[in-house]
């Protein structure tokens, strides 16, 4: 082989191993980012108090994080963003929640997640279970152990 073929083969085969890692990145991330859809899933589902399940979803966002709740002002900081869930979902017991038809859109460190939701939840004690559905657009962003958190979580009501 001569010099000019062993050079064109190096660099080919050098692009090739940087596309494929690429691409393994890139798949990597789009799994994390729904894997932790998946785990917000199974947290809203899970019949913990709604304080401990406030607390816990809120370790899915970084500290700085905007909420933008429909028809209201932007909700911003995590202890903000404490008050505002509590004060929303107080007195409510969440049954179960589904998300479906999530869209993931990357682009470097950052991510947007768009998706619909629906739920099942009781008012208070004595109420017969009420459904509602809405659509989310979470934007996330990379952290520096690789991980993602969500930035910036907007919603709308579709039905209750």
């Amino acid at each position: 082989m001569n010099y000019k073929n062993y050079v064109t083969l190096l660099v080919a085969t050098s692009l090739l191993a940087c596309h494929q890692e690429s691409n393994n990145r890139v798949e990597a991330d789009f799994s994390a980012i729904m894997g932790q859809l998946e785990d917000i899933e199974a947290l809203m589902s899970s019949g913990l108090p709604i304080t401990n399940l406030n607390e816990k979803y809120l370790e899915f966002f970084v500290d700085d994080l905007v909420l933008l709740p429909p028809g209201g002002s932007a909700v911003e900081g995590r202890d903000a963003a404490l008050a505002f869930f509590n004060d929303v979902w107080g007195g409510v017991t969440l049954i179960a929640v589904n998300y479906e038809t999530p869209v993931i859109m990357l682009e470097g460190d950052m991510a947007v997640r768009r998706y619909v939701g629906s739920g099942e939840f009781l008012i208070d004690a004595e109420s017969e279970p009420v459904t509602g559905s809405g659509r989310y657009i979470d934007i996330l962003q990379r952290q520096s152990d690789g991980g993602w958190r969500i930035v910036w979580h907007t919603w709308t009501q579709i039905d209750q």
